[in-house]
């Protein structure tokens, strides 16, 4: 009988350790739990600041494209986007201070913080059991406007890139003139207010500047040649004519187009096609007008308006080129952006009229050649 008692005494204590083993081993499973989930949230948390902090980054670094050499501009742009992601479903609050442009790299540094000292520590759901309240989250990304040498959606027209008209006589001179498109080209700082390729009006790098892009009267670039090319089709087939012309102004033909490559030139005037296609073209954002005063465009329906259709892509070639008659090829040295304003003149005289906006790249000197830009995450 004693022995029985005994034995139900020790089942009875090893039924207590095994309830007690129990509660610890599910305190133990609950903390680790709840832990995870607080870990979870926290590795969500840090993922959002991440896309938010590359959003802002790719946004800054886009703007040093349309304004190379604003970097107020494009910490504004960075600051625009970022505030429009979420952080554990709060808005994000970026300062000047956590922007960083570089404008020589074309690189935008941005840094998205939700930390204590702002206030704006993640607030924990089960750590505070262990006093941990808040976590600091910070996510850091770069973007740089880098070289590519190739534009899609490319018009087909053609100008002569500006030069130093060492002479004056308004001509280009082989051996006398000097012309780098990255130092005297179109958006250069040569053609800045108080350099030597000035013309008075006042441009900084050319934004806004005014000029025809197809000349249909005596003015004409080129004698006996009225400044069109042609495009290729997708597949790099050949797509001369008036058809594929008119239809290459007025939409975006997605070819790539090179920098160094040869491309046909268009013979005639093509003023019937080009009158249309610049017509449909401008159509398609019929509201838009550029403000002389604001240097911008106003009353477009995109935003911003410099992803309107009517800002198009057009090539600049070297200004000594020679135009002979007959079926030639050119070769392209820069991409310019600018705004088709309006079309001018009656018949055969009629004229392009365009706004510069910017070069969409122009690099270091001497052999190297301009290139068009994308913008890719660098950090």
């Amino acid at each position: 009988m004693r022995e029985c008692r005994r034995n139900e005494a020790v089942l009875g204590n090893s039924r207590g350790v095994s309830m007690v083993l129990m509660a610890i081993t599910m305190v133990a499973l609950l903390s680790a739990t709840a832990l995870a989930i607080d870990v979870g949230m926290l590795l969500n948390a840090r993922t959002e600041a991440q896309r938010a902090a590359d959003a802002a980054a790719l946004a800054g670094a886009g703007s040093l494209i349309v304004f190379p050499g604003d970097d107020t501009k494009a910490e504004n742009k960075a600051i625009e986007y970022g505030t429009l992601n979420t952080v554990t479903d709060i808005p994000v609050t970026l300062l000047p201070e956590d922007v960083d442009v570089d404008l020589v790299q074309r690189r935008v540094t941005v840094t998205v913080r939700r930390i204590e000292d702002r206030g704006s520590a993640v607030g924990t759901w089960f750590a505070r059991v262990f006093g941990v309240n808040v976590v600091d989250i910070e996510a850091r990304a770069a973007a740089e406007a880098q070289p590519t040498g190739l534009a899609r959606c490319v018009k087909p027209f053609t100008i002569p890139d500006f030069y130093f008209d060492v002479d004056g006589n308004g001509e280009w001179d082989e051996g006398i003139d000097q012309y780098d498109p990255a130092v005297h080209g179109f958006g250069s700082n040569w053609r800045n207010p108080g350099q030597p390729g000035d013309d008075g009006l006042g441009y900084i790098n050319d934004f806004g500047r005014r000029i025809n892009i197809k000349e249909g009267g005596p003015g004409l670039a080129h004698p006996g040649w009225y400044q069109p090319w042609d495009i290729p089709h997708v597949d790099g087939s050949p797509a001369a004519g008036g058809h594929n012309y008119e239809e290459n102004i007025a939409t975006c033909n997605p070819y790539t187009v090179a920098i160094g490559e040869e491309y046909d030139i268009e013979n005639g005037n093509m003023w019937g096609p080009t009158v249309h296609g610049s017509e449909d073209l401008m159509d398609l954002d019929d509201n838009a007008v550029w403000n002389p005063g604001s240097h911008e465009v106003e009353g477009s329906a995109f935003d911003p308006w410099e992803g309107s259709p009517r800002v198009g892509i057009v090539p600049t070639h070297h200004p000594g080129r020679v135009f002979k008659p007959g079926k030639k090829e050119i070769e392209f040295r820069n991409f310019i952006a600018m705004f088709f304003e309006y079309v001018e003149g009656h018949g055969q005289n009629q004229d392009v009229v365009v706004r510069v906006m910017f070069p969409t790249g122009v690099t270091g000197g001497g052999t190297v050649a301009p290139n068009n830009f994308s913008v890719v995450l660098v950090e």
